[in-house]
Parts: C-alpha cells; sequence; structure tokens
C-alpha cells in the first residue's frame, strides 16, 4: 500500500491508502495545476506552483505544517491544496507516508 495525505484548501485532510503509488498526472489533479515541491522534515509535499497567481484560496492548515517545517518564508502561505507523500529513496522514486509520520505531523494541525 502506498499512504499519502492531502489537505484542502477548506481545511479537510484526507489520509489515503492506494494500491501504489501516485502518478504524475494523479498529482497535478489533486492540486488543480503545476506542482512544487515543498521540503519537509522526513515528508515530501506538493503544491500548485502558480497557486497564489490563479487566485486559489489560502490554506491555512498546509501553511502552518509548511511553517512549522521553516519549509516557506514566514510571512509566505499556501494557495490551494497539497498533496503529502514521503521522502524519495536512494533510487529516486516516491515512498509512502509512515504512520508515524501522519501521527506526528497531520494531528497538530487538524484543528487550525
Amino acid at each position: 500500500m502506498f499512504s499519502c495525505a492531502v489537505i484542502a484548501s477548506g481545511g479537510l485532510i484526507v489520509v489515503r491508502d492506494l494500491p501504489e503509488p501516485i502518478t504524475y498526472d494523479d498529482m497535478v489533479s489533486v492540486v488543480h495545476g503545476y506542482i512544487e515541491g515543498v521540503y519537509l522534515d522526513g515528508a515530501t509535499a506538493y503544491v500548485n506552483e502558480e497557486g497564489k497567481l490563479q487566485g486559489l484560496p489560502k490554506n491555512e492548515a498546509a501553511t502552518a505544517l509548511a511553517h512549522a517545517h521553516n519549509a516557506i518564508y514566514t510571512d509566505d502561505w499556501i494557495a490551494g491544496n497539497m498533496l503529502i507523500v514521503g521522502n524519495s529513496d536512494d533510487e529516486g522514486e516516491m515512498t509512502s507516508l509512515t504512520t508515524e509520520w501522519i501521527n506526528n505531523n497531520l494531528k497538530e494541525i487538524a484543528n487550525v
């Protein structure tokens, strides 16, 4: 199984177990545009590269998570959905989020 999480711009956090890793096209459809990586401690998040330019709403929960990981400047913010997966392995392949990472990081922001 491949675990990933989506933090929707409305604040809903969904963790999904998929039969195989998410594809690039799936990633684009989740964030509604070209993807940009945001590197968190122990995970990689993907957001819409042009989310602010497209007028996507501010994602308070995703912004809080990115700030907690010092992944974006303190005056910056995330627009639109955020997709989170594990970091790449030694061969450059995307990995699944661990249960430990999910429990340590997403529960903190669930009430933002």
